[in-house]
């Protein structure tokens, strides 16, 4: 595989990564399984990273209201 060709193949991997992790995560938050705090952080927020601007302020609204790595005494 020539220089060309790799580049290509890392612009397409590139382009298709975004479409990937959001396609995962809304697997994940909609799957119905208990998912830990950390999570569902981490979903919400690769699907406020990649998505319009709308959701992205829904989505602000819910981590923070959100208690994460609250410890229990």
């Amino acid at each position: 595989m020539d220089e060309n060709e790799k580049k290509l193949e890392v612009e397409k991997i590139v382009e298709e990564l975004p479409i990937l992790l959001v396609a995962h995560a809304y697997r994940k938050l909609k799957s119905g399984k208990e998912i830990s705090s950390s999570e569902m952080k981490v979903c919400l927020d690769i699907c406020k990273t990649y998505s319009a601007d709308q959701i992205v302020e829904k989505a602000q609204n819910i981590l923070d209201e959100l208690p994460f790595d609250m410890e229990e005494e």
